[in-house]
């Protein structure tokens, strides 16, 4: 063995020695405690997400409430002043409902609850505004049989003058045709799906919009 070598064993050997007498000395609460703390710089804080408190952000959460059924979010957006009106015509005169709770509504149909509604909404990712909603013309192509001249589901004035007549000759239930007027006059903004011509009447009260009219009724359709 080189003797350069064997002085370098002999001092590996001894600096072992060494280390092993100074852990054996050691307590154990020192041999349990950290070593350098290595603080970690805090990541950025997240930008909160704001809700969307537009019209068109509670319409697509209402839509989103009725696709799974929760009874309590959809009743969250129908006013405790106003209730909620349903337009049906089942026959040869409109029908008007007022609720407060969906679960007491018995659509005029088959299948009478609230929550069929779910299988009518047409896909949404977020309606498109317009300056006036389009009306029925009752002579457009296929897939458009209503003849709307703008199809989709479009967000617009409410326009609700046009419903100012119906209360004098429609069939009333839960409610009076002065409560439904004072109703449909609060409201602002209305969303129309083309695919089936349901419109959606939204008011803004206390800071909240409410679905204050849901109009069931299927354009061209008597």
């Amino acid at each position: 063995m080189k003797p350069r070598t064997a002085c370098q064993l002999l001092l590996a050997l001894l600096l072992g020695a060494c280390h092993a007498r100074d852990q054996a000395n050691r307590s154990p609460a020192d041999l349990d405690a950290p070593g350098e703390v290595i603080k970690e710089k805090p990541l950025p804080a997240a930008r909160a997400m704001q809700a969307d408190t537009t019209v068109a952000g509670a319409f697509l959460r209402w839509a989103e409430a009725v696709r799974r059924a929760d009874t309590a979010a959809v009743n969250a957006f129908i006013s405790p002043a106003h209730g909620l009106w349903v337009l049906e015509q089942p026959g040869a005169l409109p029908l008007l409902t007022r609720v407060t709770d969906v679960r007491r509504l018995r659509r005029s149909q088959p299948q009478p609850s609230f929550f069929t509604l779910a299988a009518e909404l047409m896909p949404c990712l977020r309606p498109t505004v317009v300056d006036t909603l389009p009306t029925a013309t009752c002579d457009g192509p296929p897939g458009n049989e209503a003849g709307f001249a703008r199809t989709g589901c479009l967000l617009g004035p409410a326009r609700a003058a046009a419903l100012s007549s119906i209360w004098d000759h429609a069939t009333l239930r839960g409610g009076s045709a002065a409560q439904g007027r004072a109703a449909i006059a609060t409201g602002r903004y209305a969303v129309l799906q083309t695919d089936t011509g349901y419109r959606f009447y939204w008011a803004r009260i206390a800071g909240q919009w409410w679905l204050v009219l849901l109009d069931l009724r299927v354009p061209c359709s008597a």
